[in-house]
């Protein structure tokens, strides 16, 4: 495999690290296969019902139709008018089952690319993905893609932008025709019109006049634009008031700043399958996009002092003090691990390179664990499944690397003598569960290994073997029943694993019903040795929180910092079963007041135990109820399908949240128990004929109403 030097001399403000994000089938591999192609990166187009596109590479996203795995590719574009470009791209899942993978390459890009099937409009995974970038204040602009459907309408997709996402769209397009009739584009910045003609392989655009035929939408939607870049950059609004011309760079460089700014978005279209507005949309990428230079240096933790790499925990507050570094090759290395793949032979770590540069020779620090990494195994550039190796990774690469042995998914790696933690990737609870079991003893060590590697590789599945839980069964568990399929058929074709899977069941948690406080001094005999140690703790509700904090309010002289660490690791340990159920413990705060410690007697094992034990004390004291995972149920159905929808919801607990028209069908929101979710698509077809469409994501734990909660076991 030949090597090539990274691009380190690359201009940092000609690079592009965005995503593809949308709904499920909205036609984000079709708009990434198609960017693939008339970028040269690609020499033919693949398509996503055939199972040959590149991105979707995995055997059961080509047999599903669907993205299952975030996938990367690297392509150059010139846009009309500038300099080359280099445009990393991660096109992402759109099921909800799979929002690990979305919100991971998030947490890394620069920018994204907003996906909207120009038919239904703003769907629900939308919505999701949506609010996910605004988390991370990513810039955005979005596409209106399929345009070429029938029932398709470019301006009613704008109003559902505003209403549904409350965003500020901004038009710098509109389309010359609709439905089958849909021809091309109107560029509203360089009033120039964009026009395909059909063929295989697809003829390049004709740039041209507008047509007469849309002269008046250019004109008004042009006005509307210029009105709104006025308001929201001062430039474009001076230039207005002046009545000085506005030209298209000063039009480019104010909807750059609105763009950067997530003050405002502009909006495309065109329709990918048909080959049409790709080459726009990809002019857009380089004119509106941020570039790395053009975000914020990127916030963390260093040690206080000099700080020369040596081991302290992330959880020491005191130890840590507010950090950045800018987006530079001149800055200390500095890189966020986004992702791993594992497999029989090797772990492929994904790296997000913020500052400096590293190659294969470079020791890097791993803060999270104080050891060193080296990138000896190589670096790679990444097209979805297959690598090119190069010599050095640098500031803005998004490159894969072989052999890191302590590094997983949201830690840093960064240069030893100048350590910094970034902060990690949040995920969310899974909130279905499975039970896996070798077919035969001699499987059984393959699948512990293989369990490990693939909940490595995904935080949003977490496996619980027999001797962690009551039920003697290894339960693996995950954000849906999609999800938990896709995993048991890679035990069998990644790791040739066979294994007897049971039914999905939910996943519960639990909380406390009320404030509970104890206090508990632990002694034990060890050898000729006594070790003591005290904890006095409280426990309260925190409704809605989604997690489990541990909090500290005590002096060090009661409990000494350096125990504290370990003590919150004893109480977290303890929290993931507690109970009769045994189930994690979630929307609870633990509040460590005060302790006993004495200097001959103390150490961290007898605090660990103390902790323990006053928890379990805690909890009882405060009494426990059992929490379920509630789903957000999105239904569109026909008006006059309505009763049989309302009917099954009401069987299964479902609380209608809203009901609006959605041009000729009627959309429900609606929050539903997830036990209540199973065989739901089953029961939908069944009842509508096939005619209602659905999708499912997570909302909140709530309180298990009195009896509905079955036994596991």
């Amino acid at each position: 495999m030949a090597k090539k030097k990274a691009q380190a001399s690359y201009p940092l403000e000609r690079v592009r690290n965005i995503g593809i994000v949308a709904h499920v089938d909205a036609g984000k591999t079709t708009t990434t296969e198609q960017i693939n192609y008339y970028t040269g990166a690609m020499h033919r187009i693949g398509s996503v019902d055939e199972g040959n596109t590149v991105t979707d590479w995995n055997e059961q996203e080509q047999e599903r139709g669907i993205t299952i795995f975030s996938a990367n590719v690297t392509v150059h574009w010139t846009p009309t008018g500038g300099d080359e470009h280099r445009i990393n791209i991660i096109d992402t899942p759109g099921h909800i089952d799979f929002t690990a993978e979305v919100e991971r390459a998030l947490r890394v890009l620069d920018g994204a690319v907003g996906v909207f099937c120009g038919v239904a409009g703003v769907q629900a995974q939308s919505s999701t993905v949506w609010r996910q970038a605004d988390t991370y204040g990513v810039p955005r602009i979005a596409y209106v893609n399929k345009l070429d459907r029938t029932g398709a309408n470019f301006y009613d997709v704008l109003t559902d932008l505003k209403d549904q996402l409350d965003m500020m769209p901004i038009p710098v397009q509109v389309p010359i025709g609709e439905e089958k009739g849909f021809r091309g584009v109107v560029d509203l910045v360089t009033q120039r019109a964009w026009m395909w003609d059909e063929g295989d392989p697809p003829p390049p655009p004709v740039e041209g006049d507008v047509p007469q035929g849309v002269a008046d939408e250019v004109q008004l939607y042009r006005e509307q634009m210029i009105e709104r870049l006025a308001e929201l950059d001062e430039e474009v609004g001076d230039a207005f008031l002046e009545e000085r011309e506005l030209t298209p760079e000063l039009l480019r460089a104010g909807l750059r700043r609105v763009t950067l700014a997530c003050k405002g978005y502009p909006v495309l279209c065109g329709s990918s399958f048909k080959h049409k507005g790709v080459q726009p949309l990809l002019d857009a990428i380089c004119h509106y996009l941020p570039s790395p230079p053009d975000r914020p240096p990127i916030e963390g933790r260093a040690p206080k002092g000099k700080g020369k790499g040596k081991r302290r925990k992330d959880e020491d507050q005191d130890a840590w003090e507010p950090a950045d570094r800018a987006p530079s090759i001149d800055e200390p290395f500095c890189a966020l691990a986004f992702k791993t793949v594992s497999s029989k032979t090797n772990e492929l770590t994904y790296l997000r390179i913020y500052s400096g540069s590293a190659d294969r020779s470079n020791q890097l620090l791993n803060p999270r664990t104080g050891k060193k990494e080296r990138l000896g195994g190589g670096i790679y550039r990444l097209t979805a499944n297959r690598k090119e190796a190069i010599d050095q990774a640098s500031v803005g690469d998004m490159v894969g690397v072989v052999g890191l042995r302590y590094t997983r998914t949201g830690d840093t790696l960064c240069d030893a003598q100048h350590p910094i933690i970034l902060e990690t990737i949040g995920f969310p609870f899974p909130v279905v569960s499975r039970a896996v079991e070798p077919k035969s003893t001699k499987d059984k060590d393959d699948l512990r290994n293989a369990l490990e590697k693939l909940s490595k590789d995904d935080p949003t599945l977490t496996v619980s073997f027999p001797e962690d839980n009551d039920s003697g069964q290894t339960l693996i568990s995950g954000m849906g029943e999609l999800h938990l399929e896709v995993v048991t058929r890679r035990l069998m074709d990644d790791w040739k694993v066979e294994a007897k899977v049971g039914k999905p069941r939910v996943s519960y948690k639990q909380t406390v019903k009320g404030p509970g406080k104890a206090r508990h001094v632990w002694k034990h005999e060890q050898g000729d040795k006594q070790l003591m140690a005290g904890i006095q703790l409280e426990v309260k509700a925190t409704p809605k929180a989604g997690k489990l904090s541990v909090v500290f309010a005590c002096s060090g002289e009661q409990v000494p910092a350096d125990y504290q660490p370990a003590i919150e690791d004893a109480l977290r340990g303890k929290a993931s079963g507690v109970g009769d159920w045994g189930d994690p413990l979630i929307d609870t705060e633990i509040k460590v007041v005060g302790g006993t410690f004495d200097p001959e007697l103390s150490n961290e094992t007898a605090f660990c135990a103390a902790a323990s034990f006053a928890l379990e004390q805690a909890l009882e004291d405060a009494g426990l109820v059992s929490l379920e995972p509630v789903m957000t149920l999105v239904v569109e159905t026909p008006e006059d399908l309505l009763g049989n929808v309302q009917q099954d919801l009401q069987m299964r607990r479902a609380q209608i949240l809203s009901m609006n028209p959605v041009k000729d069908r009627l959309r429900i929101v609606a929050a539903v128990p997830m036990a209540e979710t199973f065989g739901y698509s089953s029961d939908i077809r069944s009842r509508t004929g096939g005619q209602a469409d659905f999708t499912l994501e997570p909302r909140e734990y709530a309180v298990v109403p009195e009896g509905k909660r079955p036994k596991l076991f």
